[in-house]
């Protein structure tokens, strides 16, 4: 049996409805927020008995609460800093170097968590229904047991983090900047760093430069200026994801008072926004090869990446609302674009391994 409770934010049951700690045998679903993130917030939820809820297998479960579909973000600036260290043979200290790759999956999950948490908390994930992994939305998980894994494993990539700063203290100064970072946007008190104009910039700075410098130091090599303009280059390329999902929730997001760099500029101009990323992304991968990879790869690339961007630039400049099938359809024209772009650096990377 369920039944519905609605609370405001005054509410003295309020937090713990939300971190799902009112009790043990029941879980409250949020199904509508008014007023999202302020003063007057009141969410209505349905109370079930944790027994009735349908849940598929404990593998999906896993995978679903993690996002392991995002973990793409993380494995392919890994390997493509491995394999260029590999052909350079510049790697020093292999067991550094797996280290340092547990160490930054662990953080990857922890960050993947904390994220999921604070955004329900926050009220995104509870008003974007595409948001998040859902996992707490749907009661398979509890928002205070995400948290608690989320500390647990960012603790053990911090004991990661140790053998690796004591063999390369230099490692330590990228560690302190991405940590700077990281505490920043996970913790602002006001909104989700993914909601402030510009914030998508932190994404960039953790997941490119930042992580290809700081992997490429832990293996004993040392600092290159190809190290540092690829994870540019990959943390580019990341934020055209970003902005091409906030692109697709534009609507619902502007209706619920987030903000965001593609929300501030509306429709039209994110429209021009993504085709200019787009286009800004080829030409620094070109001069990225020209200058590191070798002029035949970064012609070759580009070519084929001009060609199969046709279809996603037609699609935004003949896009006329921002609700719809059509939405649906440059979302996954951008996302086929960037699936293609990682399948055609891994497949250089592979000819670099094996010539």
């Amino acid at each position: 049996m369920s039944e519905l409770i609605t609370l405001s934010k005054n509410s003295p049951e309020f937090e713990s409805y939300l971190m799902g700690t009112f009790a043990k045998d029941k879980r409250a679903l949020p199904l509508q927020t008014l007023n999202v993130n302020s003063a007057s917030e009141t969410v209505t939820f349905r109370v079930v008995p944790v027994d009735s809820i349908s849940r598929p297998s404990s593998l999906i479960v896993f995978l679903r609460t993690f996002k392991a579909r995002s973990f793409l973000l993380i494995l392919v600036p890994l390997f493509l800093i491995l394999t260029k260290n590999i052909v350079d043979q510049t790697i020093l200290d292999p067991i550094t170097t797996g280290i340092a790759t547990l160490g930054v999956l662990l953080a990857f999950a922890a960050v993947n968590l904390r994220n999921d948490y604070m955004d329900h908390l926050k009220g995104v994930d509870r008003v974007l229904e595409k948001s998040g992994s859902r996992a707490i939305q749907n009661g398979w998980v509890t928002a205070a047991q995400v948290k608690s894994s989320s500390t647990i494993l960012l603790a053990l990539a911090i004991l990661c983090a140790l053998p690796i700063v004591f063999a390369f203290p230099v490692v330590a100064v990228v560690i302190a900047l991405g940590l700077a970072v990281g505490l920043w946007a996970q913790f602002k008190k006001q909104n989700s760093f993914k909601y402030q104009i510009g914030g998508e910039f932190a994404l960039f700075l953790m997941l490119g430069p930042l992580l290809t410098v700081g992997y490429q130091l832990s293996m004993g090599a040392r600092f290159d200026q190809e190290s540092f303009w690829l994870g540019c280059v990959w943390g580019w390329l990341v934020l055209f994801i970003v902005h091409l999902r906030n692109f697709i929730s534009i609507l619902p997001s502007v209706q619920a008072g987030f903000t965001n760099t593609v929300n501030w500029l509306g429709f039209d101009k994110s429209r021009r926004l993504l085709a200019a990323w787009w286009g800004l992304f080829v030409g620094f991968n070109l001069i990225y090869h020209l200058l590191f990879a070798g002029v035949y790869w970064g012609v070759y690339l580009s070519i084929v990446l001009f060609f199969l961007s046709v279809t996603f630039v037609y699609k935004l400049k003949n896009l006329s609302s921002p609700i719809g099938s059509e939405l649906r359809g440059v979302f996954r024209s951008g996302f086929q674009l960037f699936l293609l772009t990682i399948g055609l650096w891994v497949f250089e990377c592979l000819w670099y391994l094996l010539h």
